[in-house]
């Protein structure tokens, strides 16, 4: 018989979740919470969950994203082992074709939701490694970190939460590795009051410049190459209240050169042959929006890199190339001529004799 260890429950006193009673919100008790939210504000400490399902199907088959059982283990809210049952499939695009293990949703099963105090109907949207490696295992963490630093770039911004993740079939464990969770976006878009945008073109003057040209600094600062605002590539078009225009927010990094991903490649269109050669889309940014942004990111550099440097989950090597990478950015913004040669791609100031 296996044993299942989980770290103790840190989810005894925390607000809106019991095990024994749904909150009534016709008597002004808060929320429930969602199952995301219920591993996302486990502070301090990263969860042991295990998924027990047809591994090999799920890998095999990804490319069908078609929904298979599975049991989701974990400490409850009382600190006794939940066993949820789920259905989960693989999700994404390129991902799921060009790794071995493809991001997976796992739907949670309503009636089991309930009854632990969770909010039912949300799904959970998980990110693995690529593969099985050392490699794999560090560039899953980068990737889960470059969601952590937009945080600092800008107030609205897509949650995630690593786990340790124990991958078992037929009663074995075959897998074990971290990953994390990334807020789902339907999710994000009602915690943040939002209303999304799934237009098949979106236009750069339709999008709050303020917004826009930070997240264009961003993936700049990443490396990042694989997005686009007209199609919504690896983007979250939103309405929200307080601002005129749709406010873009980005995901998905992990064709970014921060994280170097061994299948990330520059498309043959842009002027660059590797995904750690920055290059920047902003469209339309004139000298003094890139002077003003790069003052922005600058303001901000040591939250940047304390940020990377609490990140203690990645081996020494990586984390001294991620803040090599990010000090080379920051250097960069000191300087204002190559801020100008970088980032001006509307040219308004006049030349001077």
């Amino acid at each position: 018989m296996r044993k299942v260890f989980f770290l103790s429950a840190a989810m005894l006193s925390m607000p809106g979740i019991t095990s024994s009673q749904t909150p009534d919100a016709s008597k002004g008790d808060p929320p429930q919470p969602t199952l995301f939210e219920y591993f996302y504000r486990q502070n301090g400490y990263i969860p042991v969950l295990i998924l027990e399902t047809d591994w090999n199907r799920l890998i095999d088959e990804k490319l069908q994203e078609e929904y298979q059982p599975g049991v989701l283990s974990f400490s409850g809210p009382d600190g006794e082992t939940v066993a949820l049952q789920v259905s989960l499939r693989a999700r994404g695009n390129a991902r799921k074709q060009v790794c071995f293990f493809p991001p997976v949703k796992i739907k949670g099963d309503k009636k089991q939701l309930a009854g632990l105090g969770i909010a039912p109907g949300k799904k959970l949207k998980l990110v693995l490694p690529c593969g099985n490696g050392k490699a794999d295992a560090e560039c899953l963490l980068k990737e889960a970190l470059a969601y952590q630093l937009y945080e600092v770039a800008y107030p609205v911004h897509h949650r995630t939460k690593v786990i340790q993740l124990e991958g078992w079939e037929a009663g074995d464990k075959k897998y074990s590795f971290h990953a994390f969770f990334v807020e789902d976006d339907k999710e994000f878009a009602e915690r943040v009051n939002g209303k999304r945008i799934k237009e098949e073109k979106i236009r750069t003057i339709d999008l709050e410049r303020d917004a826009y040209v930070k997240m264009s600094f961003f993936q700049y600062m990443i490396g990042n190459t694989d997005w686009s605002e007209p199609n919504s590539h690896n983007l979250q078009i939103l309405e929200l209240p307080g601002h005129e225009k749709l406010v873009p927010i980005p995901y998905d990094f992990d064709y970014a050169g921060f994280v170097d991903t061994d299948y990330a490649k520059p498309r043959s269109s842009l002027p660059i042959k590797d995904v750690e050669e920055r290059l920047f889309l902003g469209k339309y940014v004139n000298e003094d929006e890139a002077l003003a942004c790069a003052q922005y990111y600058l303001s901000r550099k040591e939250q940047f890199l304390q940020v990377c440097r609490d990140f203690d989950l990645l081996r020494d090597k990586s984390s001294r190339s991620i803040q090599d990478f990010m000090t080379d950015f920051f250097d960069m913004l000191g300087d204002e001529e190559k801020v100008l040669q970088a980032f001006v791609t509307r040219p308004t100031r006049r030349k001077q004799d």
